[in-house]
């Protein structure tokens, strides 16, 4: 992994890092959300704990990569990740 992109990865941890370093703090869960919204349509919710030193290289904001660069990190997360979950969630 070149040099840029470990700091890019680092500056993304920054706040996961305090966390762990001041805390006592052993996990940290990340989520996020896709669609429409919860009042206006479905969404589809991503949770998932990664290793404390987790660094896998082009992760980013998944508006800002392409779908077939997302289903790889997604390969990827999920085989390094300690504990992850996908849900589609549905109005009623």
């Amino acid at each position: 992994m070149k040099e840029k992109e470990i700091e890019r990865l680092n500056s993304l941890k920054e706040e996961e890092n305090k966390l762990y370093a001041n805390e006592n703090i052993h996990y940290i869960c990340g989520i996020d959300e896709a669609g429409r919204g919860p009042l206006a349509g479905p969404v589809v919710v991503g949770a998932v704990i990664m290793p404390q030193d987790s660094m896998i290289e082009g992760v980013n904001d998944s508006k800002k990569i392409s779908e077939k660069k997302r289903e790889k990190l997604y390969e990827q997360i999920t085989q390094e990740a300690i504990s992850f979950s996908v849900r589609n969630c549905r109005s009623k």
